[in-house]
């Protein structure tokens, strides 16, 4: 009777034992909970893994400005380096985030690099093991799919003020009326002594050599309305009407352009992508036909540089 019951706990040790170390052996899968440092500065990030039998799937949160979850492909773990990527789909088309992180411990840090029109962008990740537990949404108690913490992201202020200054610009598409492609330079924002509007002024240069574009912007605060009047090196006018109702992204209605024979349509949208930097996508439709991309740009502002 005492031998059955010293085998009955030896066993119980041993399965105690084999437990512990199936529930350790994967170092990788679980909740990891941190912060991501940016040009838009700091805020939480959430990343959640799984093991699966063809490998890893998971999704990270805090990269989206709206604080929803990303998916994370090809994630791949080669001793203590993690790598992974993620895909975005913005009004500039999409955008993909590299991972590279190092797995020491229960921590998880390293960094994820955006490369967009040439210029690239790095987010510093910092993660820990664990931590708060996420907020479920109401009716998802029990389902077994916690929902990602929305994490409310800092947004710019719709105001003349956010453009004044300098700012590196790079445009890459395709060449039309407006202007060659590529092309680069550096665009100056300077808020008229009324404040009530700035006046523009664009240096640049492409292979075709240099060119120089001047505007003036007005906003009306109280309809988030921005007025924009363009004069390329070329001598066309544009001028547009910016909705700026979104912190996050201005949508533009451009008058109709006429030249000679032609006429010319144009959609634009800037997204705000933080206090140093915003893009520009800009979509050309000849003659009434469908609207097509014509091209990309990023500006970023002079002595900002990217973290």
């Amino acid at each position: 009777m005492r031998r059955s019951f010293a085998i009955a706990s030896m066993l119980s040790v041993v399965l105690v034992c084999f437990s512990h170390v199936f529930a350790q052996q994967d170092q990788l899968a679980g909740r990891w909970h941190g912060s991501i440092d940016s040009i838009q500065g700091q805020r939480q990030a959430t990343v959640t893994i799984k093991k699966e039998s063809a490998g890893y799937t998971g999704a990270i949160a805090g990269i989206r400005p709206d604080g929803g979850d990303v998916s994370l492909k090809e994630i791949k773990l080669d001793g203590d380096k993690l790598t992974a990527k993620s895909e975005i789909e913005a009004p500039q088309g999409s955008i993909v985030i590299n991972y590279s992180l190092v797995l020491k411990d229960d921590t998880l840090k390293g960094k994820g690099e955006i490369d967009f029109g040439g210029q690239t962008f790095t987010l510093t990740i910092d993660l820990k093991r664990g931590g708060e537990e996420p907020a479920q949404a109401p009716g998802t108690r029990g389902q077994g799919q916690p929902q990602m913490r929305v994490v409310p992201q800092p947004q710019q202020k719709q105001s003349l003020e956010y453009f004044v200054g300098q700012w590196n610009f790079k445009w890459i598409g395709r060449e039309s009326a407006f202007g060659p492609a590529p092309r680069e330079g550096v665009t100056t924002f300077t808020l008229r002594s009324d404040g009530k509007a700035l006046d523009s002024r664009t240096e640049g240069s492409s292979e075709t050599g240099a060119f120089k574009e001047s505007g003036t912007v007005t906003f009306d605060d109280a309809t988030k309305m921005l007025s924009f009047t363009e004069h390329l090196g070329n001598g066309i006018q544009i001028k547009s009407q910016g909705d700026w109702r979104s912190p996050i992204a201005i949508r533009f209605t451009v008058e109709p352009i006429k030249l000679k024979s032609e006429t010319l349509a144009l959609k634009r949208t800037i997204s705000v992508v933080s206090a140093f930097s915003f893009t520009v996508t800009e979509e050309l439709s000849e003659n009434g036909g469908p609207f097509v991309r014509l091209g990309n740009a990023i500006y970023t502002k002079a002595g900002a540089g990217a973290k």
